[in-house]
């Protein structure tokens, strides 16, 4: 097997130090080596086919999500929120999302980073945000007399649906959504490996610049890793947000498995791309097993609607491939 060439991409990177120089070329020697090993047993498992979220419609005597289209969601997580709510009909623009359906008729989809301008010829009687760095964003919309509101993606999934449900004036809708959210939670039994947390780790190519990534803290699949029981070796050693590793830093991770979104799939060709590409993580207890979960992209990258239904496939997946909790 050839080595890939980031094997030795930049060997001198970390300094002209003959110390810096050995730690770099062993540590890439390392990872190769373990690419020309054959796995003890591959443990791939697909759950990307799991419901998207729960849908929660009208009941009978209840009314519908009365008034016009005229918010403007910024945040996926929002945009989902509001798609199980059966309440896009008030939803006038949104970002791009991948992988859910039921937004089709929303007329307008900022393809890139959303201006003052644009947002303000539609005139939407509120702006919803979910990340702080919409803030400046908000503040100007502000200060030409758009109301905006802040829904931070950091709270959690149930506090996010109460708080979109009466923006949308759907109240007894997120109520519903809320208790489906946490019936899927009160099932979850954590797996363990010998004793101690699994370590799970979601590994991307989005979010730093299109490098090799890993999601840290203030993520949403750090909730969603906490939620199994289980421990993020990103947030361990201090990486926040999705931040870009080397193949050392992902040797010290240690993952027993890795999470991959769906559509990223494709980034590296199949999954044996992703085991010989992605740095470091052939050598790791995840990459000698093969131990890879792929889930659907909102699952893994969203704490809101399909929180409940993400926490529980994810649970499952695990207990079938590491055993059943006792």
């Amino acid at each position: 097997m050839l080595c890939p060439a980031f094997c030795w991409r930049g060997v001198f990177w970390k300094g002209s130090g003959m110390r810096s120089l050995v730690q770099s070329v062993i540590a890439r020697i390392v990872v190769c080596a373990a690419l020309a090993v054959a796995p003890a047993h591959a443990e791939i498992v697909d759950i990307s086919d799991a419901p998207a979220h729960p849908r929660v419609s009208a009941g009978a005597a209840e009314a519908g999500a009365e008034g016009p289209r005229d918010i403007v969601l910024l945040g996926a997580d929002l945009v989902e929120i509001a798609v199980a709510l059966d309440a896009t009909d008030r939803i006038l623009a949104r970002p791009r999302v991948l992988g859910l359906s039921g937004i089709e008729d929303i007329p307008h989809v900022f393809r890139e980073r959303p201006g003052v301008e644009g947002i303000a010829a539609m005139r939407p009687a509120v702006v919803i945000a979910s990340n702080v760095r919409f803030d400046q964003l908000r503040d100007s919309l502000e200060q030409v007399g758009i109301e905006t509101a802040l829904i931070d993606r950091t709270l959690p999934a149930t506090e996010k649906v109460k708080r979109l449900a009466r923006r949308l004036g759907v109240e007894a809708r997120g109520a519903r959504l809320i208790g489906a959210i946490e019936a899927d939670y009160a099932g979850i039994r954590p797996v363990s490996r010998d004793g101690a947390p699994l370590r799970i780790l979601h590994a991307s190519k989005m979010g730093a610049g299109g490098s090799f990534s890993v999601g840290g803290d203030g993520t949403a699949v750090q909730n969603l890793i906490e939620r199994v029981g289980g421990l993020n070796p990103a947030a361990e050693i201090g990486k926040d947000r999705y931040r870009s590793v080397t193949p050392e830093g992902v040797l010290m991770m240690r993952p027993d498995v890795v999470l991959l979104s769906a559509s990223e799939v494709e980034t590296f060709g199949d999954l044996d791309g992703f085991w010989q590409n992605y740095p470091g993580i052939a050598l790791t207890p995840a990459g000698r097993d093969r131990n890879i979960i792929v889930m659907r992209d909102m699952h893994v990258r969203s704490d809101a609607a399909s929180s409940g239904i993400a926490t529980r496939a994810l649970s499952e997946a695990l207990a079938g491939m590491f055993g059943a909790p006792e």
